[in-house]
């Protein structure tokens, strides 16, 4: 079962003015329709049906037609097309049905986000994507055992730049310039700029619209996963999905010439064993990035 989002942790609040800004656009914004905040709800019930759970989700025929397009998407390749929710629900499982409800949202979200300049909005759109698949298909390669909560996280984990372009599109491209150098400079421009920075500004704005954890936490922590105090394994999964994705987006296939393991592996597991996975991982990379941009463009493609 998902965790409940705990109380919005004013410890998170932007400054008062970013926060007038995103009120203006609550409209656009809306990060889970009625009925997904009702199927997350019931399925708490360790009694739910799956008959019960589905009957939720087709009052919302747009949901529900996101959730199965979803499905049979790259992310899960089913051998035959899964064209009902009761099917979708037995063959992925109420887990992965519960993100997938997340994850088929924030897609809906995404293409209503209406920032002055696409490109913006794709580019960043595309880094979320290939992260999401990244982490999908690293937690299934080297079976970490994760549900479903590795690809939402991974869409969700730069949202706060998608918001700050979208209230601040005067500012925006001078802290970040998306050549995908995200150092530590970054936040500290982003701070500068703006009085947060968009791990704490998508941590604080998804707490507030209900999105469960441990996405928040990943989110806030994204870029520190060694601050992490909880869900620590998914938050550096998500980072080095992260580091790997900007490391093709700036070098391409010159990235693999002096291969640098992402620095929060020894967080994902234990590299005790004399750096065998490290050597693993590192042989498994081309393979993975491939996989998933090539999958990223069919997911963003899709109608």
């Amino acid at each position: 079962m998902i965790a409940t989002a705990p109380f919005v942790d004013t410890v998170l609040m932007p400054p008062a003015e970013l926060v007038q800004a995103l009120k203006k656009r609550v409209g656009q914004l809306q990060m889970l329709p009625a009925v997904a905040k009702e199927a997350l709800e019931i399925v708490k019930d360790p009694n739910c049906s799956i008959q019960e759970f589905t009957n939720v989700i087709k009052r919302d025929v747009k949901l529900g037609a996101d959730i199965l397009k979803m499905a049979n998407s790259a992310l899960y390749c089913p051998v035959t097309p899964i064209v009902d929710l009761n099917r979708c629900v037995m063959q992925i499982g109420f887990r992965e049905c519960q993100y997938l409800i997340l994850s088929a949202s924030v897609a809906s979200l995404m293409h209503r986000v209406n920032i002055s300049q696409e490109w913006i909005r794709e580019t960043l759109w595309r880094h979320s994507f290939t992260t999401a698949l990244l982490a999908t298909r690293i937690n299934r390669t080297f079976r970490l055992g994760f549900q479903g909560e590795e690809f939402t996280a991974g869409l969700l984990h730069d949202f706060g730049r998608i918001l700050f372009a979208l209230v601040v599109p005067e500012l925006f491209l001078k802290f970040d310039p998306l050549n995908f150098e995200e150092s530590p400079e970054l936040l500290d421009r982003e701070l500068e700029a703006t009085g947060t920075d968009h791990c704490h500004l998508a941590a604080w704005f998804t707490q507030g619209n209900q999105i469960p954890q441990p996405i928040p936490s990943v989110i806030l922590n994204h870029h520190q996963p060694e601050l992490a105090e909880q869900h620590q394994r998914l938050t550096a999964l998500i980072s080095v999905a992260d580091q790997l994705a900007n490391d093709w987006e700036r070098l391409g296939e010159r990235m693999m010439e002096d291969f640098v393991s992402p620095s929060a592996l020894s967080l994902l597991v234990n590299l005790e064993d004399g750096g065998q996975f490290e050597a693993t991982f590192a042989e498994a990379v081309p393979s993975l990035l491939n996989d998933a941009r090539r999958d990223a463009q069919e997911m963003m493609s899709a109608k």
